[in-house]
């Protein structure tokens, strides 16, 4: 099989799973890594054979690619995608796909015009348990969706790691957003939210915990709960290394013949010790399993570099994405201006 050249933008704790199942996929090559920190980007390089660059312009000037990641800041995700397109690469970026309407649809035309596509890393549509849930309200199983409730709360860790970069709405509960305008793609016509300030708003000026309600056009509805500020201890142990924390999730959706839910806390799999209490690892989105990442960030990896390698359209492309963006900077203005926000953003 044709073996793909693939870059890696941005060398962060994303990146650096992008980077991994790319090397790991059979039909990737990680030909560069580019951060700005360029003893990161050498570090991670130095693990996959790749090229590390400091910058990007750099990196296409002396590198024939195929395809390019960007898991960039989402504040940084435009100029990098713009440049992947004019150099004709298939482009995954990072959800959400930029932090304003108009990087998103920048990087949407350029993609466009250059003939390349453009896919946005909602890594949930590819955990199998989400897809069962389409699968289900697609099929007619449950009848016409009513309602669809999102939970995502993530440790206090997290919102001390991130600072203020970005909101709770605009980091975690987007994912949530895409999932159910992809059980139920009718537009949303209304958006309220609410915020509670506690810790992470006294350091860092953005919400702690927040509640968003969308109304689709047809009457159904959408709730979408997200924080980062469960307890410290939430997912603070350290042993086993392998065993990386997670949040507490789930995924409800009603129709008018059934429901579906999916609950994620824990994610099958429950450990106690003596020294650091009860542990609730995350076994579904990239656990490494002899020696290899598998779980949805291998399927995601391995979907963009096919619809890369075959001209298929990627199952989540910007158009999509630009959607639950637009849902989630309502919700934020929401919050702000303490009132109920019309779609489309003016």
């Amino acid at each position: 099989m044709d073996q793909l050249r693939v870059a890696v933008i941005g060398a962060g704790f994303m990146g650096g799973l992008h980077a991994r199942a790319i090397a790991e996929s059979g039909f990737g090559t990680l030909a560069a890594v580019v951060d700005l920190d360029l003893v990161r980007a050498k570090e991670l390089a130095a693990a996959y054979g790749a090229e590390p660059y400091a910058d990007f312009a750099d990196m296409f000037r002396a590198e024939g690619l195929d395809a390019v990641v960007v898991a960039t800041p989402e504040t940084l995700h435009r100029e990098p995608v713009v440049m992947a397109a004019q150099h004709k690469c298939a482009v995954l970026v990072e959800k959400p796909i930029a932090a304003s309407l108009d990087d998103a649809d920048a990087m949407i035309a350029a993609c466009d015009e250059a003939g390349v596509p453009l896919m946005v890393g909602y890594i949930l549509r590819f955990e199998p348990a989400y897809a069962r849930i389409e699968q289900a309200v697609s099929s007619g199983t449950i009848g016409a969706f009513v309602s669809g409730y999102g939970r995502r709360n993530a440790p206090i860790q997290e919102g001390e790691r991130l600072a203020g970069r970005t909101t709770v709405i605009n980091y975690l509960a987007v994912h949530d957003l895409d999932q159910i305008l992809w059980y139920h793609p009718v537009d949303v016509v209304r958006v309220s939210a609410k915020a509670i300030k506690r810790r992470i708003h006294e350091k860092f000026g953005v919400a702690d915990f927040t509640w968003i309600m969308a109304e689709f056009a047809d009457g159904a509805l959408a709730v979408v709960e997200s924080s980062w500020a469960l307890s410290e201890g939430w997912a603070g142990w350290s042993a086993p290394a392998a065993w990386s924390g997670f949040g507490d999730v789930e995924m409800n959706v009603i129709g008018e013949r059934g429901v579906v839910s999916l609950d994620f806390t824990p994610m099958n799999l429950y450990g106690v010790d003596a020294g650091e209490g009860w542990k609730l690892p995350d076994t579904r989105h990239w656990p490494a399993i002899n020696g290899r990442l598998v779980g949805a960030i291998r399927n995601e990896v391995d979907h963009f570099l096919t619809s890369a390698l075959n001209g298929t359209p990627p199952l989540i492309d910007g158009r999509a994405a630009r959607v639950s963006l637009e849902i989630g900077l309502a919700a934020d203005r929401s919050i702000e201006l303490r009132r109920e926000i019309e779609l489309p953003l003016a």
